[in-house]
């Protein structure tokens, strides 16, 4: 299997033209989108309520969907089924999950279950998952998994964070914000060069206090800086958790497959027809 070239690689290789677009090149910051906020315009928590709610519909209706495919990616697949097909252990007493078909005989162990090896780049095993099983229908791509690691994080935040443990709290609230824009605006309907689809899912009054429509449209075209922590599967909302000097990861959101975004615009409709069309909301795609 090594030895063939790996379908994660032509993957990279499709999209390998979009990073040399002049409006990929360069990710956006959070500064980038509050160059015209007033020192008086503070962003409260309440300001977030609209977007979170929305996230946890999306997240809850996601999941049992495209759990099984976040298991691979997770790394949370039972090396032993990967490696050799089978596993001395039962499913029911294996922490590892083995309902998968995906399989690779030269996968490293201890970088598969640790994310690390002692033996580096001198390993005889690889240290890389080598190809997408063939039953992923939706999340096929690193980028996809950050996408829906951004909305199970949004869900997660909902439902653990306090409001006063973090001392700075507006840049926090911001950087959240600005997800929640990247991802209303990648997998929502929308009509071009148009914000209306934003002001739908998300506070308005908050969105309009970012810099104008047509630099929020230029901005949200380009790969975003997301803090690193915000991808943690096993984050604790302890009081040091999130600091806004952290690591960042750019994240292309215009990197999306069509299978994926459709399948999420479904999601987000329904939303708009269940919750927010019987308050009187227009569609922001029609």
């Amino acid at each position: 299997m090594a030895s063939k070239k790996s379908e994660i690689d032509e993957l990279v290789e499709q999209t390998g033209a979009m990073a040399l677009n002049p409006n990929n090149t360069t990710s956006s910051q959070t500064a980038d989108y509050y160059r015209n906020q007033k020192e008086t315009d503070r962003i409260n928590f309440a300001r977030l309520e609209k977007g979170l709610l929305l996230f946890i519909y999306v997240y809850e209706t996601s999941k049992s969907t495209l759990a099984t495919e976040m298991f691979f990616w997770d790394h949370r697949i039972c090396v032993n089924v990967i490696t050799t097909g089978k596993c001395l252990k039962s499913s029911d007493k294996c922490r590892s999950e083995h309902q998968s078909s995906y399989r690779q005989t030269n996968l490293c162990p201890y970088w598969y279950i640790n994310n690390r090896c002692t033996f580096g780049s001198n390993c005889q095993n690889s240290h890389r998952l080598e190809e997408v099983p063939n039953e992923h229908r939706y999340i096929r791509t690193e980028t996809e998994v950050d996408v829906f690691k951004l909305l199970r994080f949004i869900r997660n935040f909902a439902g653990h964070y306090i409001d006063s443990i973090i001392a700075d709290q507006q840049q926090l609230h911001k950087d959240i914000l600005v997800v929640m824009l990247h991802l209303v605006h990648a997998l929502s309907r929308k009509n071009a060069r148009s914000i209306e689809h934003l002001h739908l899912f998300l506070e308005k009054t908050t969105v309009n206090q970012m810099i104008s429509e047509e630099n929020l449209l230029s901005e949200l075209e380009k790969p975003f800086s997301v803090p690193e922590v915000f991808f943690d599967l096993r984050l604790n909302y302890n009081a040091t958790w999130y600091r806004p000097t952290g690591n960042k990861r750019d994240v292309n959101f215009n990197q999306l497959s069509p299978g994926f975004v459709t399948y999420f615009n479904g999601i987000f409709l329904d939303y708009y027809q269940g919750r927010l069309k019987s308050r009187g909301a227009k569609p922001a795609w029609c």
